[in-house]
């Protein structure tokens, strides 16, 4: 049987990720959509909000902080993983206020998780009206952004164009890897936001070689809201089995540091790209596509976070390099 398809929405309060995903419910019709609900407090989730026809609502109930419920998120992707014939397609929205990165970890790294489901994509809603106030008062928003794969900007008709560029400006600066699209009333393009993926190849190699190219890898970018965001170049392969104990290292030293790491790399005597990603506390590595040249195959890691060094990382990472045996003489 195949895997079930899973897509993560977060944004901050009053984004407006219900009616988004109502919207998206609708597009999707006739599949069967199974949604799970993070919601704050002892509230059962309001079953008006979500439109007839959905599977089934199935609530988290380990309170508003994603990184307390990943047993609970186990629990529940246990028992849908034993009745995926009466269902087609699970949506998790996240709390308003949550970091959905542990959400994000489990089934990146979960290999029981992995056999059953595959997520998508992780789409973040922005309020255009409300984006500069979240960022001053509140780091979750800036790690929903950091950690979506598309970002909607939705009430974009609440402000005037100018306000408009500074919105897309800002969501540039902390996530240069992200699609954005701009909308109103909860409504975007369901067939774009699906062509986008957290680890499909195509999608994480273009973006890390977009991120490349957009943001000059030899410059930090640093905005008001102290995030930095770099991209660093690997010209020669890395020896990933020396390097996976750094980088596990790297996620825990550094997990409230790092927000996202996204990219490919080259290993040594390996056809394929290497896909390279972290969110909140490890890094895994998937498949990618094949490399057309073996003779030049040149890695990109794109890294957003608050108050990181890109020389640090770049020294690091460097270590590991593998070049071939004429340069090192």
């Amino acid at each position: 049987m195949s895997r079930i398809p899973v897509h993560i929405i977060t944004g901050f309060l009053g984004s407006g990720k219900t009616t988004f995903l109502n919207h998206f419910i609708k597009e999707r019709l006739p599949e069967r959509i199974l949604v799970v609900e993070n919601e704050c407090g002892e509230t059962n989730v309001d079953g008006g909000l979500v439109m007839d026809g959905v599977e089934e609502v199935i609530e988290l109930s380990a309170g508003c902080l994603c990184c307390s419920l990943s047993d609970g998120l186990l629990d529940i992707l246990y028992e849908a993983s034993k009745n995926r014939d009466q269902y087609d397609r699970l949506v998790i929205e996240t709390t308003g206020i949550a970091d959905p990165s542990s959400i994000v970890q489990v089934f990146l790294e979960d290999r029981q998780v992995e056999r059953f489901f595959d997520l998508q994509q992780v789409v973040c809603l922005v309020d255009a009206s409300q984006l500069k106030i979240w960022l001053k008062e509140t780091e979750e928003a800036l790690r929903q952004i950091a950690l979506a794969d598309c970002i909607l900007v939705n009430k974009s008709d609440l402000v005037n164009p100018q306000e408009l560029k500074e919105v897309e400006s800002s969501i540039d600066y902390i996530n240069p890897l992200a699609k954005v699209w701009k909308g109103e009333h909860g409504k975007f393009s369901i067939s774009q936001v699906l062509e986008v993926g957290t680890i499909k190849p195509r999608t994480v190699e273009s973006g890390a070689a977009a991120a490349l190219k957009d943001h000059n890898h030899n410059h930090e970018i640093n905005n008001s809201h102290k995030i930095t965001t770099f991209t660093l170049s690997f010209q020669y392969p890395l020896d990933l089995n020396s390097l996976t104990l750094e980088l596990n290292r790297i996620a825990n030293l550094y997990r409230d540091q790092v927000y996202r790491v996204k990219g490919f790399i080259a290993i040594p005597d390996y056809p394929n790209r290497v896909i390279l990603q972290s969110a909140h506390s490890s890094f895994v590595a998937t498949d990618g596509t094949p490399w057309e040249d073996m003779t030049n195959r040149t890695g990109k890691l794109v890294f957003i976070g608050r108050d990181i060094k890109k020389e640090y990382f770049e020294k690091l990472f460097n270590q590991y390099m593998v070049r071939p045996l004429e340069s090192r003489l």
